[in-house]
């Protein structure tokens, strides 16, 4: 008997998650592939209760034959490891094959896994996704490591992630990337809306192409890595950093905003917006006024925030440039890649550049080099 575990956080479930229960099925063979919705998953948090995960999960996977929707992981105290699930498993089907069904990313991490040692020995490995030559290095590297046996399932991701979804909702937008039972769930349950009048009001702040390019800094902002500043933080700040961009100069003295700094043009609607999403959206947040006021010109000595907004701006995925060589292992690296690259872009297009620009590049250089 072949058995198959798939866990994730499905937050929601989404359609490449359902491509990979049909092709575990259809491509492994099994006779049984058991879902574990994660209750507090080690590696991430999930606001949204376990309930609606389970609903979800549930109404994402029914019609696909063999798939079992286990609720172990969200019925146990504490962190849900891969580990005590798979033993879970184990001594339910004590003569089972067993297969644990991850992503190239889980792969590349799995050093960083709860007992990866004992992981594999209970199960075979199975990466859901198309191989590549890096991938496949790593599986070989990781095999030599551990001795075990790791599979590729064929699989094309959809390019909608689950927190692409959830932004979608928050910016009134339709959902894609779902079945449509889930994206009915969603609606009915008024779920990923706790920003929805404030993105509402926003549109009308901004250009269409321009409140595009807000969703996408947003996104990429929430997908960058962060250890000091909350998800709200970085969604206020991405959302808002653009929210003067139209406001004219007649419009100034209403937010107490004169540019008696002769700052350059293209960087005052930062310092302006800044009092804009005080003034019209409320917000009080310094660290979040901040990072809006300085995500065109940076600065010295930048929180994690402000380095976010800043990437994120820059690296978006709707920008029609290439911006995979700016990112670096640590995000203060990658910070100061793309605003040196931003820098030189703004040189040969601009007579001024602001001189905390400068600043911040003269600090990062000497940071860097320490």
């Amino acid at each position: 008997m072949k058995v198959a575990v798939f866990g994730g956080t499905f937050n929601p479930p989404h359609l490449t998650h359902v491509n990979i229960a049909r092709q575990t099925v259809s491509q492994l063979g099994v006779d049984k592939l058991i879902i574990f919705p994660c209750g507090d998953p080690p590696h991430k948090k999930c606001q949204l209760s376990a309930t609606h995960r389970l609903n979800m999960t549930r109404l994402a996977f029914a019609d696909i034959p063999c798939v079992e929707v286990d609720t172990f992981e969200m019925d146990n105290a504490g962190k849900s490891y891969t580990l005590n699930t798979l033993q879970y498993v184990r001594n339910k089907y004590p003569d089972a094959q067993l297969y644990l069904v991850i992503g190239g990313d889980s792969l590349r991490d799995l050093d960083k896994w709860h007992c990866p040692e004992e992981i594999v020995k209970l199960a075979t490995l199975v990466v859901a996704c198309r191989k590549d030559i890096e991938l496949e290095q790593t599986a070989a590297e990781k095999q030599k490591e551990y001795n075990c046996n790791i599979e590729f399932l064929d699989v094309v991701a959809d390019d909608v992630s689950s927190t692409e979804i959830r932004l979608q909702q928050q910016f009134n937008m339709p959902l894609k990337g779902v079945s449509e039972e889930v994206r009915r769930y969603i609606n009915d349950n008024n779920l990923y809306s706790d920003y929805q009048q404030l993105t509402a009001k926003l549109k009308g702040y901004l250009k269409p192409q321009r409140f595009s390019h807000t969703f996408y800094v947003t996104l990429k902002g929430l997908e960058l890595p962060r250890t000091q500043c909350s998800e709200q933080q970085v969604f206020l700040a991405c959302a808002l950093h653009d929210c003067a961009k139209y406001i004219g100069k007649d419009k100034y003295p209403i937010y107490g905003f004169s540019n008696d700094d002769n700052l350059p043009e293209p960087v005052v609607h930062a310092f302006l917006g800044a009092k804009v999403a005080r003034q019209d959206f409320g917000i009080e947040d310094k660290m979040v006024l901040d990072a809006i006021e300085f995500h065109t010109t940076a600065r010295p000595d930048m929180t994690e925030l402000d380095m976010i907004v800043y990437v994120a701006d820059k690296t978006e995925k709707s920008r029609p440039f290439p911006t995979a060589h700016l990112f670096a292992p640590t995000l203060k690296e990658t910070f100061f890649n793309t605003m040196v690259e931003a820098y030189e872009i703004l040189k040969s297009r601009y007579m001024s550049v602001s001189p905390l620009t400068e600043q911040a590049i003269r600090y990062y250089e000497k940071q860097l080099k320490e």
